[in-house]
């Protein structure tokens, strides 16, 4: 009989919110009893947690009571990041507008750039113009003190003059600047264009690429340094990206940083990468804001025919054409038209004729670019992403149809609100037809109706944001349809995170409490072994076998799996454990093992009932499948060597 594979120690900790688990090992059985060999694997995970904030705001011309709001009440965020995580967390924070007009030079660049002059555009309760709380920023700047990333820690530059252990001060100082930031005023672009401006912001073709340290590769691939030019071969690539190429360069969320490499400042691979966006109105990104990356060839290479055959040079993109011949693959993208027919009316969105893209919304890069791009930047998107909207929440027909606004004159008894009336909501009540009867299948016709108003002003539905949020299921803050103010069967236990509220602590204390759920949820990075335990069956007893069915496979007690959890930092040494507490294994009732999560590698993942105070550790044990077969782990009476484990718990120490 063969031996079985030796297993190695493995020591897996991981900071409370630090955001993966870990891996460990159980007993290997011999291959004549398991068909499955298995292993354990190994990972130290890093000591702190880490978050990388990305605030993209609208700059429009309606946002200055919004940009006011967010600053004034951002303190129901900045405790639980200054005085509840502390020292045991280490958080970036960069703030990036919807402004892609190309005159204006911000295209998803991290700003520095305080709105400091009155808002003539925006009054205040005196009936003059609104004067943004920005007097301390100018001086911040010229000191060297703000800067486009704020960063936390001892070599941070939040709190930096702070007296040791003033989490007041720290809050304070966090505080001032964001609001530097975070006020951008009212000057951008009315066609705001948010998810294209995430794009650009994390590109390694973008504006802020240098930021993100060896993380950013060439696609040419090396084994040495030589084979680059003289540059870095890291990870099996050439660092460097050649800026005249666009798409050159790409995101590797593998990333490791040799020893004595230049650390990101930000989109740093091991963190939680949280996107809050603010914005009253949709998003209007379209492929002529980004046409490098646009999957429509007619607007990533435009109407160019060097040939002469009346079809575009760019449909013999096999990348985007695929098997389709270079007609085939035009003829689905422009019908009828022209190639310079197409390339105007499918790349770029009309501005003359509808105060929105609203009339153009099949035109525009789809969300599902926008999550395919964000899935690209981690190694585990479902653990390491979420999207969070404070944007202007949907609206529904009666019969629940979702309302879209659509060319031509509505009916009599169906126009909106009248002109001048621009705090109004349409308001079905107020007319002779309902929302059913106007808007047949949801579908009316006239220009755009808000979705709701508040002391803010009035709010238009943001539709593609909440798309984008809900392609990240429970990592997706939106306003889901059955949490809407409005909508049919609406469930009132639900709070619907959205723009249309005079207090903007209560969206940014709901997105807090998501991201604290979220940390306590840990994806599995391999597959475990499924495993059905020995019984009697019959009068006969059964050996413990690898699991074969799809019933084996997915009853959660053939999966051996134990969570243990120890305090190490209390409240007076940074943390927010309540004592300093020894290593615990965790009562089922405490965590939930779930299965078939496709964003995890190992399609498992753990949940736990309560996250963990900041400063605790997380282990996860479980035994990995060497063959590649479905999940499954091992439980506390399968003989686990013990004296290794202590050993383990000793390290952790």
């Amino acid at each position: 009989m063969r031996t079985p594979p030796q297993p190695r120690r493995a020591f897996i900790g991981a900071s409370l919110l630090a955001l993966l688990m870990a891996c460990n090992e159980h007993p290997i059985l011999p291959l004549d009893q398991v068909i499955t060999a298995t292993n354990r694997q190994e990972s130290e995970l890093p000591a702190k947690t880490k978050i990388d904030f990305l605030f993209v705001i609208d700059n429009s011309a309606s946002m200055c009571e919004e940009q006011d709001n967010l600053s004034r009440n951002f303190s129901s965020f900045s405790t639980w990041l200054a005085k509840d995580l502390g020292e045991a967390a280490d958080y970036r924070l960069a703030v990036i507008s919807t402004d892609l007009h190309p005159n204006h030079g911000e295209a998803g660049q991290f700003l520095m750039k305080p709105a400091l002059d009155p808002m003539p555009n925006c009054r205040d309760a005196d009936g003059r113009p609104y004067v943004p709380n920005t007097g301390a920023c100018a001086e911040l700047i010229s000191s060297g003190a703000l800067a486009p990333v704020l960063r936390s820690g001892p070599d941070g530059n939040i709190g930096r003059d702070c007296p040791a252990n003033d989490t007041d001060c720290v809050q304070e100082d966090l505080e001032k600047k964001f609001r530097c930031l975070s006020t951008l005023g009212t000057a951008g672009d009315n066609f705001e264009k948010g998810l294209e401006a995430i794009r650009m912001a994390l590109s390694c073709n973008g504006p802020n690429a240098a930021r993100f340290g060896l993380c950013c590769v060439s696609d040419q691939t090396c084994t040495t340094n030589e084979q680059c030019g003289g540059g870095s071969c890291i990870g099996g690539y050439c660092r460097g990206c050649d800026e005249g190429t666009p798409g050159s360069c790409t995101y590797n969320p593998a990333c490791t940083i040799p020893e004595g490499g230049p650390q990101p400042e930000f989109l740093r691979p091991d963190a939680l990468q949280v996107i809050v966006v603010v914005s009253d109105e949709d998003d209007c990104s379209d492929p002529a804001s980004n046409p490098a990356e646009s999957t429509r060839a007619i607007c990533k290479y435009g109407p160019t025919d060097q040939n002469g055959d009346e079809i575009p040079d760019g449909y013999n993109d096999r990348a985007i054409c695929g098997d389709r011949t270079p007609s085939a693959c035009f003829a689905s993208e422009c019908g009828n038209l022209t190639a310079q027919e197409c390339f105007s009316q499918k790349c770029e969105i009309n501005r003359n004729d509808n105060n929105s893209c609203e009339y153009y919304r099949d035109d525009l890069t789809t969300v599902t670019d926008y999550k395919r791009f964000l899935d690209s930047l981690k190694a585990r998107p479902k653990d390491q992403l979420i999207v969070a909207t404070i944007v202007g929440h949907r609206q529904y027909t009666e019969s629940g149809f979702e309302i879209t606004f659509n060319p031509g004159h509505a009916d009599e008894g169906c126009q909106g609100v009248a002109p001048g009336q621009s705090a109004a909501v349409y308001d079905p009540t107020q007319h002779d037809k309902t929302y059913d009867e106007c808007c047949p299948q949801g579908r009316c016709k006239g220009s755009i109706q808000p979705s709701c108003a508040s002391s803010n002003g009035i709010a238009f539905a943001g539709r593609r944001y909440l798309q984008l949020a809900e392609f990240f299921d429970t990592s997706g803050i939106g306003c889901v349809k059955d949490a809407t103010p409005g909508a049919p069967n609406e469930d009132t236990s639900l709070t619907c995170v959205n723009i249309c509220i005079d207090d903007f602590s209560t969206p940014l204390g709901i997105i807090k409490e998501r991201i604290i759920r979220h940390l306590g949820n840990y994806c599995l990075d391999k597959i475990p072994a499924c495993i059905v335990p020995a019984l009697e069956l019959n009068g006969e007893s059964q050996p413990e076998h690898a699991c074969e069915t799809e019933e084996e496979f997915n009853d959660k007690h053939n999966y051996r799996i134990r969570v243990r959890q120890q305090c190490l930092l209390d409240i007076n040494s940074g943390g927010n454990c309540q004592t300093v507490e020894p290593p615990r294994y965790l009562d089922e009732s405490e965590w939930e093992l779930r299965l078939n999560e496709s964003g995890c590698p190992g399609n498992t993942m753990i949940k736990l009932t309560e996250p963990p105070p900041a400063g605790a550790e997380v282990f996860v044990e479980f035994t990995v499948s060497m063959s590649g077969a479905p999940p499954a782990p091992a439980a506390p009476d399968a003989g686990l060597d013990m004296e290794v484990l202590g050993e383990e718990i000793d390290a952790a120490q």
